[in-house]
């Protein structure tokens, strides 16, 4: 039986795999496209949509259930959060995470001779 705590377990998986990540596969999640775009841009349906597709257990949650919705933070800042259940997780949070991680490995000094 697959319960609230193995959906979210499958929702951080998926946030954590990076896009193409997987060899044939587009799974992952595309937050340059949700986060980085215009803000009156409607890509919250097709985020929803791939997300769905990624992780087919999805499809049996409503609306309700499963949603993005954004708060405005400031004057230029909109927070964008998805809502699973009563749990809703601050999807640019995730993204900085996911950017920090990215940028931490080997460092070259391009002067070096």
């Amino acid at each position: 039986m697959i319960d609230r705590n193995k959906i979210y377990a499958m929702l951080n998986h998926w946030f954590e795999a990076e896009i193409n990540g997987y060899f044939g596969s587009e799974y992952g999640p595309d937050l340059n496209s949700l986060l980085l775009g215009p803000l009156d841009s409607p890509v919250a349906n097709a985020f929803i949509a791939k997300m769905k597709n990624d992780i087919p257990v999805l499809n049996q949650l409503s609306a309700d259930e499963l949603s993005l919705y954004s708060v405005n933070e400031g004057f230029e800042t909109k927070v964008i959060y998805l809502k699973v259940g009563d749990v809703a997780s601050n999807l640019n949070q995730i993204r900085d995470s996911q950017m920090s991680q990215s940028l931490q490995g080997e460092t070259y000094d391009v002067d070096a001779s």
